[in-house]
């Protein structure tokens, strides 16, 4: 499919497998992330990797459903006898642009949003970044606790001797103030042991993070890829309808003619019919394949097993194979 411009330049509509291939491969590489053990926290929100790939699941399978264009699939019918009533076109048409705008908006959201999950995932390295805490020092603050322990284990086994009442007031008073201080003692060291074994587990944990995000980082682009060109389909698709509009307001009002309006197609018809095939065959890919498989993905991301993992794969695999098929139905 060429891709229109920014400034919404003509471009032919065709009928091919190739413009819906994105939709498959969002859910074929989230299926991949899921599959993947482990998870990376990220700042609030998502939280993590994994609950930022399960919200994307929500909002993508808004967007397949087309629910934003509902209300003009009943118009549909009038379309196919557009033939006999091109005024039909003019009434339908803009609204039919509305739903497709809606769809392509919802993508760009979720291209959005990936991409943030995607950079939020290469800053953890950066983000989380932690000095080292060797071996030693770990057993260094270990004695230290120890030695604490062990001091106040003395302080208080040192009980006061005395004969007089008032020499034994003030060995009293000396010994509470020596178990006092080696009480304070080993509660400082306790913490600093605590302190150093949770920055030597937490540097360890980021060594994993980073190795997570190194395996996730690659489908993680293939996936804001893939969005975009769902994008553009879905912006290519409005920018046809649009030009179909350009045809009847600035061309013949019988259909058939030679020439267009400006900007629009020389066969406005023909051009309805396979924007139509290609609206419908997206939201029957979406019904039957896509939307099914994302249940899917969604139990994959909560608890990956490698059963999951190859269901998905096949689910994926069938919708690739079933594109020229649902093509060929035509327009409902």
């Amino acid at each position: 499919m060429e891709t229109p411009e920014a400034t919404g330049a003509t471009v032919p509509l065709e009928v091919s497998p190739k413009l819906l291939e994105p939709l498959v491969t969002v859910v074929a590489t989230l299926g991949e992330l899921g599959a993947t053990p482990g998870d990376v926290p990220l700042p609030k929100p998502p939280g993590s990797l994994r609950t930022g790939l399960v919200d994307l699941i929500f909002n993508i399978s808004r967007a397949m459903e087309h629910h934003q264009g509902e209300a003009t699939y009943l118009q549909y019918d009038a379309l196919a006898t557009a033939g006999d009533n091109w005024a039909t076109v003019g009434t339908i048409i803009p609204k039919w642009r509305e739903s497709v705008a809606s769809v392509e908006a919802a993508w760009a959201k979720i291209e959005e949003k990936v991409t943030l999950l995607q950079d939020a995932c290469g800053a953890v390295a950066t983000t989380e970044a932690t000095t080292g805490v060797s071996k030693s020092e770990v057993a260094e603050a270990l004695a230290r606790e120890n030695s604490a322990y062990q001091n106040l284990l003395k302080a208080t086994r040192d009980l006061p001797m005395a004969l007089e009442r008032d020499m034994m007031d003030e060995a009293v008073k000396t010994h509470e103030t020596q178990v006092a201080e080696a009480s304070t003692e080993l509660q400082a060291a306790t913490k600093a042991t605590e302190a150093t074994v949770d920055a030597a587990l937490h540097a360890r944990n980021v060594k994993e993070w980073e190795r997570l995000v190194a395996v996730a980082q690659e489908p993680l682009g293939r996936l804001v890829a893939a969005c975009q060109r769902a994008t553009l389909f879905y912006r290519h698709l409005w920018h046809c309808l649009k030009d179909i509009e350009a045809t009847r307001h600035g061309g013949p009002e019988a259909p058939g003619v030679a020439q267009g309006g400006p900007g629009g197609p020389k066969d406005p018809l023909a051009a309805v019919a396979v924007a139509k095939t290609l609206w419908d065959a997206s939201a029957r890919l979406a019904s039957v394949y896509l939307l099914r498989t994302l249940r899917k993905v969604r139990g994959l991301l909560v608890t990956p097993n490698a059963t999951g993992a190859t269901a998905v794969a096949q689910c994926c695999r069938e919708a690739t194979a079933a594109l020229p098929g649902l093509l060929s139905q035509g327009p409902r």
